[in-house]
């Protein structure tokens, strides 16, 4: 136990120890910015005060004083004390300042006074720093008066300023040099080109420039024990360096040919003559971002040769990728340029061989997120540079096939798994569906979690879908099911789901099946049956989504095999082609225009299949099931006027009937389904006339039978169709659906005058079959209707019904429909007795005399008000 709480408190004091421990960094730390900020400010009071003074001695015209306390200001800039953040804000001031002094050198020499001696007398300044300052600027000005060549005072200068070694001072004065003579540079087409100089000296200054500035920039690494401190002050200041870069592809007469022959190889020199790793590699980037990308596309090759003998330590992989990347937009905004340019040089092979130059140098010790980085661009760069290579992109994804197999399992982080769902989804936006033909994508899917593959296979749908590619080839459509395998069964391993992702997934699933399309219903068949096949292995749940959308492609084929008996014939059974041996064979006509049916594809095998999946959802969804069922006998009677599939045809629509009987219960549903499934009997012709009896006959049976009164006489209205139509013809029993309807709304119309509605629809109805000339409807019955309704119309409109508008307009129409009818000579109408009725519209304007309608009566009464 003694040992034990030993151990315990040897471990507190441990922890104690190192708490404190990194409050003292802390606050040390925190001293030093303290102190940092207190030095600051006491210089930029310095540079303010001296900055006063000068700018008041310029006031006066005083040259000499406006001189003395420029030097005073320029002194601050000595400041070995502060740090490279601290030292640039000093310097920003400073430079603000000395933009006036410019200003007044400007003014000395319009006032008559040689710049060659001005140039002079800054050089008496004591302290080498505010010399050089001073120098700098006097010697822009003097460049702008054109009497000496501007070349000579930039080399002047140049040489000048390498009295300042200190790394710190030195990186900026050179960078001050820079900002000043920017615009002073002889190039092609400005003033100072000529006896100025030609753009090769401004090349050849901004180089030197760049090449001192570099070798001060690594001193600044120095031996400092506190490295990482260092690297940061380097990285921060990189700009400083970067800057050179920038004005060398500013140069108008930097030519793609003078960047190749001359500029390159010396910014690649300069880059190659040291090994330190932040200045090789922010060059490389420089190079890359701040010149065209079609001067970095015709010399890529040496880009990735040079980029390969860098420091080991570079990272090599951000280079590539600044460079692909930039590549890669080029080429998708300069489509015709890029296709001259692969014609003459194989610009994937080059980048392809140098990166798997990197993996094999660096494979081991890179992270695999990094290499898969890589990857990813350089499969961004393939995808807009090479269109259509598929092949290129299978390459890329063999290597990481490759890269993959190669690790372990604890390799695949977060940010891994992410780069590999790029590599598998961006291929999806240019090539969709030829996806399908690369073997290497499902081996790189694999080493994807369930989620992960998920994720992919709703970017295939996607895509699939968006470019509404036909499916209409077996072995496609077996790849592409393959690929979205994780949408059509579930993971046991995989956690709940969101409900509407879940929903989302199935119905892009379920569109895909609407995409497959085939000349040959043969090969149709065989692809529906392909979807078929993992449909019926899944679950319930997404069968209720899957199976309506096969349900209806299947009703397609039906159509299609229907179609091609009308306008061919009867398809040819393949073993018949096979009977007629070679003469046949060359008589045969192509199989692109000639199709053969395999014997077990007719209408009764496409029917069955097509029940198979309705009984599945009717047993989960009986509402949805009756639907289907109704579709499914529409299609019968549309490729079956024959009546050969009349038993198949009775058990769907018993399933049917039978579903509504037992498993809806909810009233309002119940009069909607039974309405739905009036209005598609009417027009089916698939049953014989005992089994079709038989059924309406139940239909009509179950619209009695409705809750509400009213509902019942509507449905049962609508029955007198069932009796009444182009297939089917029964006088007698649509008049039992008359009288049946007659008495059911005698009842409503005694329990309230609201009803009175259920008459006109009835009027309506022995109106619609008596212009049809159906002879069971007598002209009593209409007008004993007409009669009922004059007599309760009054009490009708004084009612507080929320349909007395609707009402008497419909009554207002079907009285128009009787007069029209009766001036047209029908025989039928002449002795119907109906008045005209006035919608309410009508009643509430009895100032409008003309017969004009409404809207054209209210627009002339809103004009007359205006």
């Amino acid at each position: 136990r003694c040992v034990q709480e030993t151990g315990i408190n040897a471990e507190y004091m441990g922890i104690v120890h190192q708490i404190k421990q990194s409050q003292k960094v802390f606050l040390e730390g925190q001293t030093m910015d303290d102190d940092q900020e207190i030095k600051l400010e006491e210089r930029r009071k310095t540079v303010r005060e001296q900055a006063y003074y000068m700018k008041k001695a310029i006031d006066t015209a005083n040259l000499r004083d406006a001189l003395r306390y420029s030097t005073y200001m320029l002194n601050e800039l000595k400041a070995p004390e502060l740090s490279p953040k601290n030292y640039y804000i000093l310097y920003m001031q400073v430079f603000d300042e000395l933009r006036v002094l410019e200003s007044a050198f400007r003014e000395e020499y319009r006032r008559g006074r040689r710049m060659a001696d001005l140039y002079e007398s800054v050089q008496y300044a004591q302290n080498i720093i505010p010399r050089l300052y001073l120098l700098v600027t006097a010697g822009a000005v003097y460049i702008e008066t054109n009497e000496v060549a501007a070349k000579d005072i930039l080399n002047d200068l140049l040489e000048m300023i390498k009295g300042v070694q200190h790394p710190l001072r030195g990186l900026f004065l050179r960078y001050y040099f820079l900002k000043m003579c920017k615009d002073k540079l002889p190039d092609e087409g400005n003033e100072y080109e000529g006896e100025g100089g030609t753009f090769k000296d401004a090349v050849s200054i901004i180089l030197g420039n760049l090449e001192e500035m570099n070798k001060l920039w690594i001193r600044m690494q120095g031996s400092s024990s506190n490295r990482v401190k260092r690297e940061k002050e380097r990285i921060d200041l990189k700009v400083l360096v970067g800057e050179n870069i920038v004005r060398l592809s500013g140069l108008q007469g930097v030519t793609l040919e003078i960047y190749t022959q001359e500029v390159l190889p010396k910014l690649l020199e300069i880059i190659s003559s040291t090994k330190d790793v932040i200045s090789q590699q922010y060059l490389m980037e420089c190079i890359v971002t701040a010149f065209p990308d079609e001067y970095n596309l015709k010399n890529l090759n040496t880009l990735l040769e040079r980029t390969g003998s860098l420091n080991p330590n570079c990272d090599i992989k951000a280079i590539y990728i600044s460079l692909m990347d930039r590549l890669a937009d080029f080429s998708e905004e300069n489509k015709s340029e890029i296709e001259n340019i692969t014609q003459d040089m194989d610009i994937f092979q080059m980048f392809k061989t140098n990166i798997d130059n990197i993996i094999e140098e660096q494979g081991q010790t890179m992270e695999l997120r990094k290499l898969l980085d890589l990857q990813v661009a350089f499969l961004n760069f393939t995808l807009k540079t090479y269109e259509k290579r598929t092949d290129y992109v299978n390459q890329i994804l063999k290597s990481c096939v490759v890269l993959c197999e190669k690790q372990s399992s604890t390799s695949f982080d977060e940010d891994s798994l992410k780069n590999i769902v790029k590599l598998l989804t961006y291929p999806l936006e240019s090539l969709s569906i030829t996806i399908l033909s690369m073997d290497e994508y499902p081996n790189l899917m694999n080493y994807l979690p369930f989620t992960k593959r998920k994720e992919v296979a709703v970017k295939i749908c996607q895509a699939v879908i968006s470019t509404r590619h036909p499916l209409n080839n077996l072995t496609t459509v077996n790849q592409l099911l393959s690929f979205i395998q994780p949408l059509l069964k579930e993971e046991q391993s995989f956690g709940n789901q969101e409900p509407y992702e879940f929903e989302g997934e199935q119905q892009l699933v379920a569109r895909l099946v609407h995409l497959v399309e085939n000349n040959h219903p043969d090969k149709v068949f065989e692809i529906l049956n392909a979807f078929r096949q993992p449909f019926e292995a899944a679950d319930e749940k997404r069968q209720f989504y899957t199976y309506p959308s096969l349900i209806f492609a299947y009703i397609r084929l039906a159509r299609q095999l229907k179609i091609y008996n009308e306008t061919q014939g009867t398809y040819k059974k393949a073993g018949n082609a096979e009977e007629g041996g070679e003469e046949n064979e060359e008589e045969s006509e192509p199989q692109e225009t000639q199709a053969y049916l395999k014997p077990e594809l007719n209408f009764k095998v496409v029917f069955e299949i097509i029940r198979k999946l309705a009984d599945s959802i009717a047993s989960g969804n009986a509402e949805l099931g009756i639907k289907l069922y109704l579709d499914i006998l529409q299609i019968i009677s549309e490729c079956d006027p024959q009546r050969e599939h009349d038993e198949f045809s009775y058990e769907i629509a018993e399933a049917a009937l039978t579903l509504y009987e037992d498993e809806i219960s909810d009233s309002e549903t119940k009069r909607v389904i039974i309405l739905q499934i009036v209005g598609v009997f009417q027009i089916l012709n698939c049953f014989s006339e005992e089994n079709y009896d038989t059924l309406v006959s139940n239909i009509t049976q179950y619209c009695s039978k409705l809750l509400k009164k009213n509902e019942q006489c509507i449905a049962v209205l609508q029955c007198t169709h069932l009796f009444l139509n182009q297939h089917y013809r029964n006088e007698a029993r649509a008049f039992e659906c008359f009288k049946k309807c007659l008495k059911i709304a005698q009842t409503c119309l005694k329990s309230n005058i609201k009803n009175l509605n259920l008459y006109v629809s009835i009027l309506n109805k022995f109106l619609f079959f008596l212009s049809a000339g159906v002879e069971a409807v007598h002209l009593d019955d209409i007008q004993t209707c007409i009669n009922l309704i004059n007599e309760k119309i009054e009490e009708f409109k004084s009612s507080n019904s929320d349909n007395v508008e609707s009402v008497m307009r419909y009554l207002a129409n079907t009285s128009t429909y009787v007069q029209e009818k009766k001036n047209s000579g029908a025989q039928h109408f002449v002795e119907i007795n109906m008045p005209q009725y006035l919608s309410l519209i009508h009643i509430s304007e009895p100032t409008r005399q003309a017969e004009i309608s409404y809207a054209v009566f209210c627009l002339k009464k809103k004009k007359r008000y205006v």
